[in-house]
Order: structure tokens, then C-alpha cells, then sequence
């Protein structure tokens, strides 16, 4: 093959293999958006957890959120399906000193799948 062939048949090979690469990620499962919730907060102060869907995606909105104190007691626990119009928030206090830890619970592919995310409560 000439140069000029090699050049055209690896280009169409790479948008061939990009283009199942989009595919794939076009038909994925719903996606839930989560928000992170900071590492760090002052005691005595707030922190956000919630849940977007986005409506584009298709497939499940369902979600379960849970919030541990440091003593792994449950302090926020919701269920239900993401709004897609805007965030559905809520707001935990870090009462105490100590590691808080976030479980988000999503289905993706048909199987639900957990996030877990941690934020530290100390003295400021």
C-alpha cells in the first residue's frame, strides 16, 4: 500500500472503532447524578448529598441515599426516583467530630451499584 492508502485506511479504522465506542456509550443505562459531598467540613456545620437524573438518558431514576455518623448510626436515609427538572438535595449537619460516610445507591444495567464517598468533621 502507498502512504496516502495507509493514511486513509488507519483513519477509517479509528473512526470505525470510535464510532462503536459511541455506540456503546449512547445506549448505556440511566445515569443518576450524585453529588459528591466535600471531603472536609467544621463540626457543627452542613453538608449536601442529592440526586439528578438526567432525563436524556433513559432507563431507571430509582435512587437510595444513606448518611452514617461516626459511630456508623444512620442519620439521613431516602429513597425514590431522581428528579430530572433539578436537584433533589438535602442537607446533613456534622454534629460531631469524625468520619461521616455517604452511600449512594443507584441501578445501572439493570443491577443496583453503591458510591461511596467520606467527609471528615473536625474542629475549626
Amino acid at each position: 500500500m502507498r502512504s496516502h492508502q495507509k493514511l486513509v485506511y488507519s483513519a477509517v479504522t479509528l473512526l470505525a472503532a470510535f464510532g462503536i465506542v459511541i455506540g456503546a456509550a449512547t445506549t448505556a443505562s440511566a445515569v443518576v447524578l450524585v453529588n459528591q459531598p466535600p471531603a472536609r467540613v467544621c463540626a457543627g456545620h452542613t453538608f449536601r448529598v442529592g440526586v439528578w437524573y438526567q432525563q436524556f438518558s433513559g432507563g431507571s431514576r430509582r435512587y437510595r441515599v444513606t448518611v452514617y455518623n461516626p459511630q456508623r448510626h444512620v442519620i439521613l436515609h431516602k429513597t425514590g426516583l431522581a428528579p430530572s427538572s433539578h436537584w433533589r438535595l438535602w442537607r446533613v449537619t456534622a454534629a460531631q467530630t469524625g468520619d461521616y460516610h455517604t452511600t449512594y445507591r443507584t441501578i445501572v444495567h439493570g443491577q443496583w451499584r453503591s458510591y461511596r464517598a467520606k467527609t471528615v468533621s473536625r474542629n475549626c
